[in-house]
């Protein structure tokens, strides 16, 4: 539903900008770059399992359903985010394997992500956001691994 993305943009935009001295001033986070589902291997969409937005909360691919587990913001300084947490590398974990979660936005390379091509590169570890197992299945992790090209590495992102 672009309509529907571009609402959801511009008020992220309009709540990013703070009034001071009677002047309207853009906030750091007020540069979004897109807003909707990220689709992955199989057509599946990035989900925050159960939809649930308490930190350490499990990403995982899951059947594109348009609900808010599903809505990520990208942000032009890298962050990704749902249910207004941030897209992270558990623990600021580098290695292969690492499984990929929401968090609190801290600001650190675990949470920022740069889109090279399809894939979505951590910049923490300078691995690839990977579907476990190249697997399309409701409920496959997400986690970290080192970039391949592979269909599990590869993403759309929205805007």
């Amino acid at each position: 539903m672009p309509t529907l993305s571009r609402l959801l943009a511009a008020l992220a935009l309009a709540a990013a900008v703070t009034v001071t001295g009677g002047q309207l001033t853009p906030t750091a986070a007020a540069a979004v770059t897109g807003t909707g589902p990220i689709t992955g291997i199989g057509g599946k969409c990035v989900d925050v399992a159960a939809a649930n937005p308490a930190n350490g909360t499990q990403v995982q691919l899951y059947t594109c359903n348009g609900t808010n587990a599903q809505q990520w913001v990208v942000g032009a300084d890298g962050t990704i985010k749902a249910l207004g947490k941030c897209l992270t590398a558990a623990a600021a974990g580098t290695a292969n394997g690492t499984k990929v979660q929401i968090y609190d936005c801290t600001g650190g390379n675990s949470q920022k992500w740069n889109q090279t091509g399809t894939a979505l590169v951590n910049a923490g570890s300078g691995t690839c956001l990977d579907a476990t197992g190249q697997s399309s299945a409701d409920g496959t992790a997400l986690q970290i691994w080192s970039c391949s090209g592979n269909a599990n590495q590869q993403w759309t992102l929205p805007g």
